[in-house]
């Protein structure tokens, strides 16, 4: 299982984080990043199945979101 959490400032992403991007309700990347500027405008994104590098700017309306590997519960 997986938790998504809301990333509204860029530049708290940082490299290899896996991320989502979202736009108007809708996923339009997922992968690594690679990058961000340090106003937190841009992020670079490596997409998995050859789509490669892709920039993205956050003027856009696109919302982040930080992808993370929920730990199971242990049984005492």
């Amino acid at each position: 299982m997986t938790i998504d959490e809301y990333v509204r400032d860029w530049t708290r992403i940082r490299t290899r984080d896996e991320i989502k991007l979202n736009k108007d309700g809708q996923e339009i990347a997922r992968g690594l990043a690679d990058g961000v500027t340090d106003d937190g405008n841009t992020l670079w994104l490596i997409q998995p199945a050859g789509k490669g590098r892709s920039m993205f700017t956050h003027q856009d309306d696109i919302l982040a979101f930080r992808i993370k590997a929920s730990r199971p519960s242990r049984q005492i």
